[in-house]
């Protein structure tokens, strides 16, 4: 089993700039000391959902901060910058980081992102694989000229400095349509999954999907990390933990003005049809709907037992966790870190070993 943290740097909490930063730096080292194994910082722009623009320059402060976690991107978004310039990046943290960069990217998914970048979301998919393309052959080491619909450069060149990690840093993918599934597939890459209020039944599907997809295209679903993100609050009582759901629902309802359909954004853009978020599913959550389903709050006993539904229904070995949600204070959050590292992850490690007994 392993166990991550992730930061979407989303506050609705009324504390200053540069405290919210101290105080989630503050909650990776102390992560690091607990034996969390990774750390995963995401893209976004523009709304308070997401403050981190770039997460490879955060990322190169973590690398300075911590010495033996792994550092992950989830995701970085391809369409909105120049490929190269994301390689260089990658590579620079990977050094800084003695190789301990996981490079997760993404082809993004938000309409006033695209807008306020004056990108075409409709071209997403095409500029993601040419992007993607052009990323795999610079980290690798290759020298090499390049023309295509979106980037080019006619003379052969090559990035410095060079990732540690060969061929090049492990890639992942956020992935949420059939053809995204394809090609995170298709390139051999992981699967970053993150639930949001989606039927069960259905991201099983998806993953089985993906997994026969590794196979017909010759890659090992086994020899690749999996993740799933969920968001995880633990405290002493289930009483106390139901009290803190109000930020998990401001979480939702946020993301639900976000997504492709949401009100004033009901023309959907191409290839984003069958985007399986309902911002009107979101918008009408309860506090009781998000207790239920949609986190895993609680007693250490309450979330173990919830966390261990997701290993035997998704086959999940490596959660990362959201513990920092909303307004969630810091004190709290380092408290739930403690009880989760105390009680949850060895629990959680002793059900994988009996699952892994069981085959």
């Amino acid at each position: 089993m392993k166990f991550g943290l992730f930061y979407l740097f989303s506050d609705f909490g009324d504390i200053p700039q540069d405290r919210l930063i101290n105080e989630v730096m503050e909650e990776i080292e102390h992560g690091e000391s607990l034996g969390f194994d990774s750390v995963w910082l995401p893209e976004h722009h523009f709304a308070v959902y997401g403050m981190l623009g770039n997460p490879l320059l955060l990322a190169a402060a973590v690398a300075q901060r911590t010495t033996h976690m792994k550092i992950g991107t989830a995701v970085v978004i391809l369409p909105f910058q120049h490929p190269l310039r994301v390689a260089e990046d990658a590579a620079m943290v990977d050094a800084l980081s003695g190789g301990r960069l996981l490079l997760g990217v993404g082809r993004g998914y938000q309409p006033p992102e695209f807008e306020g970048f004056d990108v075409p979301q409709g071209e997403s998919s095409a500029m993601f694989e040419e992007a993607f393309e052009i990323l795999q052959r610079a980290l690798s080491g290759e020298k090499f000229a390049f023309s295509g619909d979106f980037w080019k450069f006619d003379e052969a060149i090559e990035i410095y400095p060079k990732p540690l990690q060969k061929p090049h840093p492990p890639f992942f993918m956020a992935s949420v349509s059939r053809r995204s599934l394809d090609v995170a597939a298709r390139h051999n890459m992981s699967l970053l999954r993150a639930p949001q209020f989606s039927n069960l039944d259905n991201v099983a599907s998806a993953f089985t999907d993906y997994t026969e997809m590794l196979r017909k295209y010759g890659h090992n679903p086994a020899a690749l990390d999996q993740p799933l993100s969920i968001r995880v609050y633990v405290a002493p009582t289930d009483e106390e933990a139901k009290a803190e759901t109000e930020h998990a629902l401001w979480f939702y309802r946020l993301l639900g003005t976000l997504v492709p359909g949401a009100p004033g954004r009901e023309v959907v853009p191409n290839g984003y049809e069958k985007y399986p978020m309902d911002p009107d599913a979101l918008a009408n959550l309860t506090l009781e709907d998000v207790w239920e389903r949609g986190t895993a709050f609680g007693s250490p006993e309450r979330v173990t037992e919830i966390l261990k539904m997701y290993m035997h229904k998704l086959g999940v070995d490596n959660f990362i966790i959201q513990m920092r949600i909303g307004g969630l204070q810091h004190e709290k959050v380092m408290r739930s870190m403690d009880l989760f590292a105390a009680e949850v992850m060895p629990a959680l490690r002793a059900e994988a070993t009996l699952m892994v007994a069981a085959e």
